[in-house]
């Protein structure tokens, strides 16, 4: 493994992650859900980033940066204005559209460099202990569902109404989690 400094940029769209290294210009993708920032954290963590620069514009990038800390990344939440000026200064604000978001991110976090904000170690470990609850109701669920379509019209509408709690609750730990990230140290 090359000793270089890698600097990451990952856009957060509602259905796809993007992710480009500097400066080896990597590129990828995956899906936006709970296996596609898994998958993206644990890619990330075997290359050991200088730096992990996400946009904060409050919606995508929230579980997927709290998902990072909790792999011990190093992430810098940049606000959309600093990313505006700095593709201007470079001369690609024309462009900034047509160009990868997440590419304009590395570049971001390779020439600027914004110090990655930690959390406190007990902060990380909620953010752990809601995403293995997260993972637990997933589980449940994968079981109800199974087990839907009972003959017996009482049992069926007792494992639908399971199912609307466990969904219920589902929605219920993602916004805890985003919530979490949002009011922590990383977010300011």
């Amino acid at each position: 493994m090359s000793s270089e400094a890698r600097y990451v940029g990952l856009d957060a769209g509602k259905e796809i992650i993007e992710a480009s290294v500097r400066p080896t210009g990597e590129n990828w993708k995956a899906e936006n859900g709970d296996d596609g920032m898994t998958q993206i954290a644990e890619t990330l963590a075997s290359i050991h980033p200088q730096l992990v620069v996400l946009q904060a514009n409050g919606t995508f990038e929230l579980p997927l940066a709290g998902i990072l800390v909790t792999f011990g990344l190093p992430v810098a939440l940049v606000q959309p204005r600093n990313v505006r000026d700095f593709a201007r200064a470079i001369g690609r604000l024309s462009r900034i559209e047509n160009q990868r978001q997440a590419g304009l991110l590395a570049h971001f976090a390779e020439l600027v460099q914004p110090e990655p904000t930690p959390m406190p170690d007990e902060e990380v470990e909620e953010l752990r202990h809601l995403r293995t609850r997260r993972r637990e109701i997933l589980q449940m669920m994968a079981t109800e569902r199974g087990r839907a379509g009972n003959p017996v019209p009482v049992i069926e509408k007792e494992i639908q109404g399971h199912i609307q709690f466990l969904e219920r609750s589902l929605s219920y730990i993602d916004a805890q989690f985003s919530r979490k990230v949002r009011v922590s140290r990383i977010w300011h």
